[in-house]
């Protein structure tokens, strides 16, 4: 999670008043934000306030980090940058964390960016290291006219030096995996990245005896190679600190082509140059360290929804590592190859998307994600307690009182998620029948509501309440949609809002058909159906046997519903996609 200790303000009528460690300071009124600020000068906060209060002019809110506004029954977007409007219904205490860290991170990432972006555009664009370093070497050896050239970088504790890429003209270039070397300060590299000097050497075998460095003619020998001039420079950041070193071997003259020494202009050049170098490779890896940063951000967050619905803890994962293997899997068939373009960027995407798939649930009541029985444990001892005041009032030996009494024995039994038999059912309908009177109030002993829960065929949920839970897909695509997301994971939010999107057209909530499912899409339904039913125990149904499983889902598939030939992929691969799925979750 990201670590700010920005002042946070929440008005009253929120009832947060701790969160995150932190006590946040909390408001009736502007007036009380505006005396707190008064005597702190440049101190970054977050606004939380009400919809009524919101007007984008207001000092309070221009000059916030981040504001969020909360309404109610609305869906969540995002009005600029930094400020978010947020559904009331669903605001409470871990969601004000999760968000917060969310717009943090979101912050964080966007500077980033911003202060990076500008700086050696010409090199920055290269994603793989390897071919950067490649660039590196190329750029500065064809700007000093340079035979050959390697380029070593540094640990961040700077006692350790990795050679990473050779190129030599004579010899042949080659890129070698990033290996350690013994940083030895007398050798020209150890030399200039300890003092972060530069060493230009007009001949390495002319070397005064009382140099503090000193040239190792091993390799020349090896190769029958002749070393003449030689310049070693650090690769220095805007702030001074050593990342590396480029050494560049024999500057060759334009006409002759024999070794010459560098010149004091390449050295201030290549001063300069070896600065854009070190700038490219440090952004290189601040888009790793993004990239990790994100990613680490991706399962904080799938953690984080995973304790508002701990029955399915798991399972986002599960059905990530299930899609991801699928793919693979598929990408072994030349006809699918063909049908669909995939790339590493298609695989990033279907991962991001999948681990996302159920982002939503953050959107949906706790109470209903919790929900374990046909009804509510407070509404289930309501009704027992208007039962029992019910019986009171009822004829003793009547028909009625007995129905009522075996009714309140058996509504532990009866609110079991599970079919209920014909002698349940009878006495369901009896009881539903069954209107007392007391004292000239009609008391039903069942009400319309208690009987739809009694009614429910599968599982925990009414059609109304199914109906709301399916909306998480559509809180995932607005929250995910709300994300300034890079380029290539610009498709991540309709995508992880498809995964309950069928063939047919009988999915939801887009109603998607065939041709407008993607791959990742299709791949992913099969995941996620096929963990949801093999998945633990549940409250509401046990877990089903793989083979029986795979049966559902063929059904699915022969009515049109999913795709095939990722369904026979599945199958075909099946014990090993299963294994693979266990070590990635072991």
């Amino acid at each position: 999670m990201a670590d700010h200790k920005d002042l946070i303000f929440i008005p009253s009528f929120l009832k947060i008043e701790r969160f995150d460690n932190r006590t946040p300071v909390v408001y009736d009124t502007f007036a009380e934000v505006e005396a707190k600020l008064a005597g702190i000068s440049n101190t970054p906060y977050v606004l939380i306030m009400s919809m009524r209060d919101y007007h984008p002019e207001l000092p309070l809110i221009k000059n916030a980090k981040a504001v969020l506004i909360v309404s109610f029954d609305c869906k969540f977007k995002q009005l600029d940058p930094r400020v978010f409007v947020i559904d009331g219904e669903k605001f409470d205490r871990f969601s004000l964390e999760y968000i917060l860290d969310f717009i943090y991170i979101t912050i964080d990432l966007y500077n980033k960016i911003l202060e990076n972006a500008q700086i050696g555009i010409s090199l920055s664009v290269e994603k793989e290291p390897n071919k950067l370093y490649g660039q590196i070497l190329t750029f500065l050896r064809k700007a000093t006219n340079a035979e050959a050239g390697t380029l070593y970088l540094m640990n961040e504790e700077h006692d350790k030096i990795y050679f990473v890429s050779s190129q030599n003209s004579r010899l042949g270039s080659k890129v070698f995996e990033k290996r350690e070397i013994p940083f030895n300060k007398r050798s020209f590299v150890g030399y200039v990245c300890d003092k972060g000097e530069t060493l230009n050497i007009p001949d390495a075998y002319s070397i005064p005896e009382d140099a503090p460095y000193t040239f190792n003619s091993d390799l020349d020998k090896r190769l029958n190679y002749k070393t003449v001039s030689i310049i070693t420079v650090p690769m220095k950041t805007a702030t001074g600190d050593v990342v590396g070193a480029v050494q560049l071997i024999n500057k060759l003259d334009s006409e002759s082509g024999d070794p010459v020494p560098f010149s004091d202009f390449d050295t201030i050049m290549l001063k300069s140059l070896s600065t854009l170098a070190a700038v490219s490779v440090e952004n290189n890896n601040l888009l790793l360290e993004t990239e990790k940063l994100l990613n680490n951000m991706i399962i904080s967050s799938v953690k984080a929804i995973e304790q508002r619905d701990p029955i399915t803890k798991g399972h986002s994962i599960r059905v990530s590592a299930y899609t991801m293997a699928i793919l693979k899997h598929a990408l072994e068939k030349p006809e699918i190859v063909k049908c669909y373009h995939v790339d590493k960027n298609t695989m990033k995407v279907a991962e991001t998307a999948s681990l996302l798939h159920d982002f939503g649930k953050v959107g949906v009541r706790e109470k209903l994600l919790m929900k374990q029985h046909r009804f509510y444990p407070e509404e289930l001892e309501t009704m027992k307690w208007r039962i029992k005041y019910a019986i009171v009032f009822m004829q003793d030996g009547s028909k009625e009182k007995s129905v009522a009494e075996e009714f309140l024995s058996k509504l532990d039994s009866l609110d079991i998620p599970r079919p209920h038999n014909d002698e349940e059912n009878k006495l369901i309908q009896k009881a539903a029948n069954i209107v007392v009177d007391v004292n000239g109030e009609k008391i039903e002993l069942v009400t319309s509501e208690e009987l739809s829960y009694l009614n429910i065929q599968n599982g925990t949920f009414t059609t109304e309440e199914r109906s709301n839970m399916e909306k998480h897909v559509l809180y995932s695509y607005e929250l995910l949609n709300s994300i300034d997301w890079p380029v290539s994971l610009k498709t991540v939010p309709n995508i992880a809002a498809s995964h309950h999107e069928k063939l047919d057209g009988s999915g939801y909530p887009f109603h998607k058909k065939g041709d407008e499912l993607g791959i990742i899409e299709r791949a992913m339904a099969i995941a996620d159906i096929y963990d949801a039913l093999t998945a633990k125990d549940r409250p509401y149904k046990k877990a089903i046997p793989p083979e029986i499983a795979v049966s559902i889902i063929q059904k699915e598939v022969e009515d049109g519903k999913l795709d095939p030939t990722l369904f026979d992929v599945f199958t075909s691969n099946r014990e090993a996609i299963d294994k693979e799925v266990d070590e990635k979750m072991a």
